[in-house]
């Protein structure tokens, strides 16, 4: 696991009213502006704070931009609600809300486009968000296949790959996404059965 990002680096501890100023206007300009137009002089021109404390305690854009859009790209973790059509279907609905926030998918892309410049944006961005709810969203399937509701040789990476992949496609890819009747659409490919 890398060095969390939200962790000053150095100096004295955070200002809280500053550290907020800074999130709420990193955010402000992501949605304005996007990920790659983004810059720190213009969060600190917009926050008041100066450049020199943005860089104490964010050392690069992407650990600014991950905080900042926390609410939003954190997926969550898949819950054991006792049965596999809800489990799934929490799942689902996850990645679907999250998907489709606009501020979740500029940053999302972001995290995809600057693998080559900003390696460690990428990896804290599956090991903090993405790894955790694909590794509770296989339990789940497991459980399900244990219950007997999926196949004993279902392939549950390639079931994840189904889901993500076509909720993917729905909310980040398309020119209008449509998420409409979705949600039912995937139960019914993913648990055809029950």
């Amino acid at each position: 696991m890398t060095r969390s990002s939200y962790q000053p680096v150095r100096g004295r501890p955070r200002d809280i009213r500053t550290q907020k100023a800074i999130l709420r206007a990193t955010r402000q300009l992501l949605g304005k502006v996007g990920y790659s137009r983004l810059t720190i002089e213009g969060v600190a021109a917009r926050s008041g704070a100066g450049k020199a404390t943005i860089y104490r305690w964010w050392p690069s854009k992407g650990d600014l931009v991950l905080e900042a859009a926390e609410p939003e790209v954190a997926i969550g973790v898949v819950p054991d609600t006792g049965e596999t059509r809800g489990d799934l279907s929490v799942a689902i609905k996850q990645l679907i809300g999250t998907f489709s926030n606009r501020l979740a998918a500029v940053v999302i892309f972001a995290a995809i486009a600057t693998l080559d410049d900003d390696p460690a944006m990428a990896r804290t961005f599956r090991e903090k968000y993405v790894y955790p709810w694909r590794v509770s969203a296989a339990a789940a399937i497991r459980r399900g296949i244990e219950r007997g509701d999926l196949p004993s040789d279902t392939d549950v990476e390639l079931v994840l790959d189904i889901i993500v992949g076509t909720v993917f496609q729905r909310t980040l890819v398309m020119r209008d996404p449509r998420t409409e009747g979705l949600h039912e659409q995937m139960l019914r490919v993913v648990l055809p059965s029950i």
